[in-house]
C-alpha cells in the first residue's frame, strides 16, 4: 500500500482500488488514455465479431473441427442455428469469395464469410521491385547481425521466394512463413543445390524476448530459409507501405484473415506479443523473383489469401 491508502498501479498502468483524488498527477494524466484505449479495443473486437456474424453471446457455441475432405477446419455453429439465431442466408458465400482457388480454402470455409462484405475501398499502392541497392543484413544464430551488408539484388541471382515478415513472433506470420516454406520445398527439395532459387525472409529487426531468446531463432522453427534485417523498411515500402488497419473490414482482409486462422488452427502454431505496436501493424507480403529480378508472383499481406499454386508455378519458372 502507498501512503494514500490505495494499491500500487499494475504493470499495465491500470489503477486498482484508488480514487482519482489519491492519484499522482502522472497517474491522472494516464487514466483517460487507458480508458480510451480500452474503448477502442472493445469497439474493434465488437466490429470484428459483427463482421463474421457471430454475436458475442454465441462465441461459446462455435466449434472448429477438421473437414474430412480438405484438411482445413470448418466452422460449425451449434445449437444457435437450430434456435433460429443464425439464418442460413447469412452464410452463403460472399460475392467474389471464390476468385482464388489456390489458397486452400474450401467452399465450407468460404461460407463463413458474410454476404454483405464490401471490396476494399481504400486505394492500394501497387507493389514494385525494391531497389537493387537496398542493403539488408543477415541474422546469424543467436540474433546477431552480420557486419557485411548484402544488396537486395544479390538475393535473386538464381531466383528467390522472399517472405517479408510483419513480426516474427506473431502466430499468423509464423503460419504464413511455414506455409510458404512448404510450397518452396515442393518445388526445390534441395535448397543447397547450385543454381536453384533461394528461400529468404525479411524482418524489421532482430529482437530478444524477456528470457533472452532471439525472436528470429524461434521463427526459424517455422521457416527454413535465410533471414535478413531490413533496417530502412525498403521492402515493406515496396509492398505498398500498408498498415494492419488498412481496409480491415473489407472482403479481401476477411479472406486473408480466414486463411491465416485456418492455418494456425490446423498446425497448432502459437505466437507471442514481443515487439511494439509499430512493428506489429506494418504489413508485409511475399515475392517470387526470377533470375533477372522480375516479379513472377507477389502478394500484399492483408489483401486476399496467398495462392500457393501460383507460388509453386512461379518458382518452377524462376
Amino acid at each position: 500500500k502507498q501512503g494514500g491508502g490505495g494499491f500500487e498501479p499494475s504493470r499495465w498502468g491500470v489503477v486498482r482500488c484508488r480514487t482519482p483524488m489519491s492519484m499522482s498527477m502522472g497517474e491522472r494524466r494516464r487514466l483517460p488514455c487507458m480508458l480510451i484505449w480500452k474503448l477502442v479495443c472493445m469497439a474493434l473486437a465488437l466490429a470484428f465479431v459483427r463482421m463474421v456474424h457471430v454475436p458475442s453471446l454465441a462465441l461459446p457455441f462455435v466449434r472448429l473441427r477438421p473437414a474430412a475432405s480438405q484438411g482445413f477446419p470448418e466452422l460449425r455453429l451449434l445449437t444457435l442455428r437450430r434456435a433460429g439465431m443464425y439464418p442460413s442466408s447469412l452464410y452463403k458465400p460472399s460475392q467474389g469469395a471464390a476468385v482464388c482457388k489456390g489458397d486452400g480454402l474450401s467452399d465450407d470455409i468460404l461460407r463463413t464469410l458474410p454476404a454483405n462484405l464490401a471490396p476494399m475501398a481504400a486505394p492500394v499502392v501497387p507493389p514494385r521491385v525494391p531497389l537493387e541497392t537496398t542493403q539488408v543484413f543477415e541474422v546469424a544464430a543467436g540474433g546477431a547481425l552480420s557486419e557485411t551488408p548484402v544488396r537486395f539484388c544479390d538475393l535473386w541471382r538464381t531466383g528467390a521466394l522472399v517472405v517479408v515478415v510483419r513480426r516474427p513472433g506473431c502466430a499468423l506470420s509464423r503460419e504464413q512463413a511455414k506455409a510458404l516454406s512448404e510450397a518452396f520445398e515442393a518445388v526445390v527439395p534441395d535448397p543447397h543445390a547450385p543454381g536453384v532459387p533461394r528461400l529468404v525472409a525479411i524482418v524489421r529487426g532482430s529482437v530478444t524476448n524477456e528470457e533472452g531468446i532471439s525472436e528470429v531463432d524461434a521463427f526459424r522453427e517455422y521457416f527454413r530459409g535465410s533471414v535478413f534485417v531490413d533496417e530502412y523498411l525498403a521492402t515493406f515500402k515496396a509492398l505498398g507501405d500498408r498498415q494492419y488497419t488498412d481496409g480491415i473490414f473489407s472482403l479481401e482482409a476477411a479472406r486473408w484473415m480466414l486463411q491465416r486462422m485456418c492455418g494456425t488452427q490446423q498446425t497448432k502454431i502459437h505466437g507471442n506479443f514481443v515487439g511494439g505496436p509499430d512493428t506489429a501493424l506494418k504489413f508485409g507480403g511475399c515475392y517470387v523473383f526470377d533470375r533477372q529480378g522480375q516479379i513472377r508472383y507477389v502478394h500484399q499481406e492483408g489483401i486476399g489469401g496467398i495462392n500457393y499454386e501460383a507460388v509453386r508455378k512461379a518458382l518452377s519458372e524462376a
